[in-house]
């Protein structure tokens, strides 16, 4: 974040996970979100491309989109020749899409550059991890990616509710005291 930034965010509190700190906005900055959006742009398109090609293979073969693209997905080996005449596109496709790891990977790199911090060896005062890179989130355990990205997840999409507080403010429920007859 930029020198400035602590006008903006000074947090009152910090998530903990692992050895590293995250202040808790409740939300994403701006930058975050641009971020976020630019790697879900990438995402769409190749989505988008995956719809066309399925809406072509429909026309050639006569057959609804909706048939086209469980065509696709489909492992069979009757459905095999679909892949051996569209071998090109789907070679392409397959090169430019974003995989769910892949795209984890960019997303808890980036909320790492923007919020994590580490006490890093030698060291009193927790640091910014501003200079975080994609070869440092692919070097930690998967578990820990994961709960960083479930971190970013509460600050993007609302936080869950603390256990035990299902329902905002039950009411006791009421019985009428014993009667005597």
């Amino acid at each position: 974040m930029s020198k400035y930034a602590s006008l903006l965010f000074s947090p009152e509190e910090y998530h903990e996970i692992g050895p590293f700190r995250f202040p808790v906005y409740h939300d994403l900055v701006p930058g975050e979100a641009k971020g976020i959006e630019a790697l879900s742009r990438k995402q769409s398109k190749s989505t988008f491309r995956s719809i066309k090609l399925a809406q072509r293979i429909a026309k050639d073969k006569g057959i609804t989109t909706k048939e086209a693209i469980e065509l696709l997905s489909s492992t069979s080996e009757n459905d095999q020749e679909i892949l051996y005449d569209y071998a090109g596109e789907l070679e392409e496709l397959q090169r430019d899409s974003v995989g769910a790891v892949e795209q984890q990977v960019a997303f808890v790199t980036l909320f790492m550059q923007y919020r994590g911090e580490a006490k890093l060896p030698r060291s009193k005062d927790w640091q910014k991890l501003s200079d975080w890179t994609e070869a440092d989130t692919e070097a930690i355990p998967t578990r820990l990616m994961e709960q960083i990205f479930e971190l970013l997840t509460w600050e993007r999409d609302g936080w869950p509710a603390p256990e035990g507080n299902e329902s905002e403010e039950e009411e006791p429920e009421f019985s009428p005291p014993p009667s005597k007859y």
